[in-house]
């Protein structure tokens, strides 16, 4: 069977560091083309990454008949237009986390892509990490499940980065605490039913007034079930996820970006996935998680298997996105 072939809507950092490299082991799929703002970015990128083809703008590659799925990184205030879009022009699509700003920009993707029969997946690549399987399969020994805590931090120092732009979807909600909201819902295997949050903003003009830079959070999941969240992008590097049951505690060390080798050092330190189960190591084999995640995309397209976290899911991450932002706001 030809490979999957992918465009990539943004000559981003993380589809030239992540995407690339996974489509380039992917059983299922190709990296075929790039489109950028600037025509010259493009070219450049495909020529560092030997992609093949360039487009000149991302109309241009969506009315490619040669392009099968697009993968989109561009600022999150613009996921909702360009998804759209592709999805009209009949194009399956994974689309960078956050899906979008908001619950009701989601519903109006999600609708497009029912409209358009073409699949949709928010790109929260850490689910397919053989890490993730291993601790489903060892969350019965925790017993009952009562906490979750999950953290995410880093030091974005770049003042001309666009995740310092309020307008364009900014800040540490959407870029690091998304990924500890997806944690606490995905293990909770429910919404939740309370929202408590607290930020805190940038008041400096070089380096995005207005924008959080961290937050803390509080879910309740009801039955005894409760989640603390945190995050921030004027923290040093780290990651961690707990879960916390009546009868044991299983410890993720690197949920969120746990390294593609046994051996490559993280950017806080550590080496490879570590998964610690009542404070025992449990053997875990290294993964590209955003290869698996392109793989188990193209199979589910093709109807080989069903696909892992469909809209809904992407709905309910939105939804509890927007509580966390009222809250904090007030």
């Amino acid at each position: 069977m030809e490979p999957f072939k992918f465009g990539l809507i943004g000559a981003s950092r993380i589809a030239g560091g992540a995407l690339v490299p996974a489509l380039e082991k992917a059983k299922n799929a190709v990296a075929w083309g790039v489109a950028a703002r600037d025509p010259q970015k493009a070219q450049k990128f495909a020529l560092e990454h030997k992609i093949p083809h360039t487009f000149s703008s991302y109309d241009e590659m969506l009315s490619s008949p040669e392009i099968d799925a697009v993968y989109i990184s561009l600022p999150n205030s613009e996921h909702k237009e360009w998804t759209v879009k592709a999805l009209e022009a009949g194009k399956h699509v994974i689309c960078e986390k956050a899906l979008a700003l908001n619950a009701a920009e989601v519903l109006e993707m999600a609708e497009a892509s029912r409209k358009s029969g073409k699949l949709l997946l928010e790109g929260f690549m850490w689910r397919f990490h053989p890490q993730v399987t291993k601790a489903f399969e060892l969350l019965p020994q925790l017993g009952e499940l009562r906490h979750i805590s999950a953290s995410f931090s880093f030091m974005l120092e770049r003042p001309e980065d666009i995740r310092w732009v309020r307008n364009l979807g900014g800040g540490a909600i959407l870029d690091v605490g998304c990924y500890t909201v997806c944690a606490a819902r995905t293990f909770a295997g429910r919404e939740p039913v309370a929202v408590t949050a607290w930020t805190e903003e940038s008041s400096s003009e070089s380096f995005g007034g207005g924008v959080d830079t961290r937050m803390m959070a509080l879910l309740d999941f009801g039955n005894g079930l409760k989640a603390q969240l945190d995050c921030a992008i004027s923290q040093p590097m780290h990651q961690r996820l707990e879960l916390v049951g009546s009868a044991g505690i299983l410890l993720l060390e690197t949920p969120f970006v746990p390294g593609r080798s046994q051996t490559e050092r993280l950017p806080n330190g550590s080496v490879g996935p570590r998964v610690l189960l009542n404070g025992e190591p449990v053997e875990i084999e290294a993964a590209d998680q955003y290869q698996l995640m392109v793989e188990h995309f193209v199979e589910a397209v093709r109807g080989q298997v069903p696909l892992h976290y469909p809209l809904e899911d992407a709905l309910g991450q939105a939804n509890v996105l927007d509580k966390i932002f009222a809250s904090a706001r007030g």
